[in-house]
């Protein structure tokens, strides 16, 4: 999707607008069955033992929420959070979830707004994201789904918003950040040379910036303070970072950064060779180990 519509920026030579339209528009924008207009069953809830949507905002949008239950018919030992990354749904996350939900966890999985069967026209990276999340743990709270303390485990994208959920919410007790970036401007600059070298190639950093600051408009947040690494110190709630040394799309520096701006509660676990796909699909497991035993260590016992 990225190299597609990056393409088609070239077309005007100079001018920000198409750039900046494409950092800011979340994935279902142009979706007319994203979220509950779609008369089929999210592909979650097939898997899940309970669904929900959750309307949040402001700007108002329609959450896809499941929740899997703990294995084995046991009482939940706590609430973890799953979220997922950009152009991508909750179901993509189902590994994770699935050890989660073994190790005696209850599980939420959530569509991002924008994504998935979750309604949304803006991207903000992990800022509104992360105040649609805090919405969500009161409505699970309302309705007494929410067991024990609560964890937040996010990929990417999501672990962005899940370090701006624990700055936002005190709540959270416990932060499983899978291959976040730090700072807004230097993650989409990167993302676009990875996803569109042919096209990054020819912008200048100029123009790059000039159209970070139009989709901040865009999309209602602030570029230059909306940053994981200032979000990561207004919380008191222990980090665990994952990152793959060999990540080309959030390169292993972010979690060097974020634990360095908060040394006190962060503990980094740099994953030799690692990339962003193989961390995300979690082929070996030891992404859902790190997280089942950051969990186990934290919630319940703070």
């Amino acid at each position: 999707m990225f190299g597609v519509l990056a393409a088609t920026m070239t077309v005007v030579a100079g001018c920000c607008h198409p750039l900046a339209t494409l950092m800011a528009s979340a994935p279902n924008r142009i979706n007319p069955l994203a979220g509950p207009s779609n008369p089929l069953p999210p592909l979650e809830s097939l898997i899940a033992d309970r669904h929900l949507w959750v309307p949040v905002g402001p700007p108002e949008a329609t959450l896809s929420v499941s929740i899997i239950e703990p294995k084995g018919g046991v009482s939940p030992r706590g609430t973890v959070l799953v979220l997922h990354g950009i152009y991508a749904r909750a179901i993509t996350m189902l590994p994770q979830a699935r050890a989660l939900s073994y190790a005696g966890y209850r599980v939420v999985l959530v569509d991002l707004r924008g994504h998935g069967r979750s309604t949304g026209r803006f991207l903000t990276y992990g800022v509104r994201e992360a105040q649609d999340i805090s919405q969500v743990i009161d409505a699970l709270d309302q309705q007494q789904l929410i067991a024990g303390e609560i964890g937040v485990l996010g990929i990417s994208y999501g672990a962005t918003t899940s370090i701006h959920l624990a700055a936002c919410d005190p709540r959270v007790q416990a932060v499983v950040a899978v291959e976040p970036f730090g700072m807004v401007r230097p993650e989409i600059r990167q993302f676009g040379y990875v996803m569109a070298p042919e096209i990054a190639y020819f912008i200048s950093d100029t123009q790059f910036q000039r159209a970070v600051d139009r989709a901040g408009a865009m999309a209602g947040f602030d570029p230059d303070g909306s940053d994981a690494v200032d979000a990561i110190q207004r919380t008191s709630a222990p980090v665990l970072l994952l990152h793959g040394t060999d990540d080309w799309i959030a390169p292993y520096w972010n979690s060097v950064v974020l634990e360095q701006a908060a040394p006190d509660h962060c503990e980094r676990v740099p994953i030799p060779r690692g990339g962003h796909a193989s961390l995300w699909f979690d082929l070996d497991g030891s992404v859902s180990a790190h997280a089942v035993e950051w969990f186990n260590r934290w919630l319940g016992s703070r």
